[in-house]
């Protein structure tokens, strides 16, 4: 018979994320895809009442030793850590285990069912050993990169060789501290999970969470962009294709699409391009591409900065039957945002590549060979077709992806957590006098 968790015996949520990821209050908006997933994590706990709140932490280079202060907002708390890597590393994890019973409220009792749930790994060497940890890792491996492509491409990918070397070493101390420390992976990418089982992860440790994403129906939308709602007003004849990504990098290979969009031009397919990347302040990179359009063309392009959520449902809502969406990734772990637009009602095509992990929810139909004359045949055949104006994909891939099935999921993985850690507690500290 399953054991049913006391009230004393339920574990409390605290996730510790980079604030320059966050707001002060987190559903005011995030700055990169990954945290809206670590926010759904924090909607699903909120809901259970099992949340215990933030600790947002930000490197100070001025300090000597860890500094923290806490606030509350909308019934949220909120710790903030200050610290940098040159304190003592002793100092940084009291400082930590300080900030965890802030949010238990000095409640010994609390702090031993507290479970910290990290974003990323960085402060997993410095975690109390008392308390239970898990993490999910969103950016891609250096080394399992360089296995499937090349050591030279590895250094395009990471921006240079330095910044590669430095990833890797750092990637490498994480790994081991994982495979060392009793500390899940609440693992929402397959293609790291077999990674991090190929480092010496045990198989029990890594936890398989469904997704976070789901259609967002009933959600307000952002007004969009004058620019933006100008130039989604297709005509009857034309097709949108559109593409959005956090950063314009090498994994993304925005050039693929580009390329393949000249070509339909050339062809006379009658298509209109938007892209969006990186921040506004940084604007090098779509500088760059925006070299590579004939004057005669750039017309057909709009090449914009990154946008909030918001505003991207905004466009999702604004472009469903007119558009589709291109993702030309090379390597991707899992893919948020193509999944988003599919579930969001737009037709979404995806590399025929098993380390674009997005590709997994996507029929065959959906998908394209990586080069230009493949990704060229295959929008024009969903342009014949008029595949863009069917629903077919979307009611797939709400099969797969859905709010009750990662529901179903964050509740297995939760009890068994809960369980693993309910068997390592003495009774004593289950049970204090």
């Amino acid at each position: 018979m399953k054991h049913q968790l006391s009230d004393n015996e339920k574990m409390t949520i605290a996730i510790v994320i980079n604030e320059k990821y966050i707001s002060n209050h987190y559903a005011d908006g995030f700055k990169v895809g990954a945290t809206s997933f670590t926010i759904k994590i924090a909607d699903f706990f909120i809901d259970k009442q099992l949340f215990a709140g933030f600790i947002l932490y930000k490197r100070d280079e001025s300090l000597l030793v860890p500094k923290i202060n806490q606030l509350e907002k909308n019934g949220i708390k909120y710790v903030k850590l200050f610290f940098n890597f040159s304190m003592n590393p002793e100092d940084i994890k009291d400082a930590l285990d300080q900030c965890l019973s802030l949010l238990a409220q000095g409640d010994m009792q609390k702090k031993s069912n507290i479970f910290s749930y990290y974003q990323t790994d960085t402060l997993i060497p410095y975690h109390p050993e008392n308390i239970p940890c898990g993490v999910t890792h969103h950016g891609p491996f250096v080394e399992d990169f360089q296995n499937n492509y090349s050591q030279d491409e590895s250094y395009l990918a990471f921006e240079n060789k330095e910044k590669a070397v430095h990833l890797y070493k750092q990637q490498a101390l994480g790994i081991n501290t994982l495979v060392n420390q009793d500390c899940f992976i609440i693992q929402h990418s397959t293609l790291q999970g077999n990674y991090l089982l190929s480092k010496g992860v045990r198989r029990e440790k890594i936890k398989q969470i469904s997704p976070p994403m789901f259609s967002s129906k009933n959600k307000k939308f952002s007004i969009l962009h004058q620019d933006i709602n100008e130039f989604i007003k297709i005509k009857k004849e034309e097709i949108l294709l559109f593409t959005a990504v956090a950063r314009l990098d090498y994994f993304k290979n925005i050039e693929l699409l580009i390329n393949a969009s000249l070509s339909l031009l050339e062809k006379s397919i009658p298509v209109k391009i938007l892209i969006l990347g990186d921040d506004k302040k940084y604007s090098s990179r779509r500088n760059a591409l925006y070299s590579m359009i004939p004057i005669e063309y750039r017309k057909c392009f709009l090449i914009l900065h990154k946008l909030p959520q918001s505003d991207l449902l905004g466009i999702f809502n604004a472009i469903k039957k007119k558009a589709i969406f291109v993702c030309s990734s090379r390597y991707e772990t899992l893919g948020i945002t193509p999944l988003e637009a599919a579930l969001n009602g737009i037709y979404s095509i995806v590399p025929n590549l098993d380390v674009v992990e997005a590709s997994t929810y996507f029929s065959s139909k959906d998908k394209f060979e990586y080069d230009i004359a493949s990704l060229v045949e295959k929008i024009i055949s969903v342009y014949v077709k008029k595949s863009f104006t069917s629903n077919t994909q979307q009611q797939l891939l709400n099969t797969l992806l859905s709010q009750s099935i990662f529901e179903q999921s964050m509740n297995k993985i939760y009890d068994e957590i809960s369980m693993h850690y309910l068997i390592k507690i003495p009774d004593h500290a289950k049970h204090p006098l």
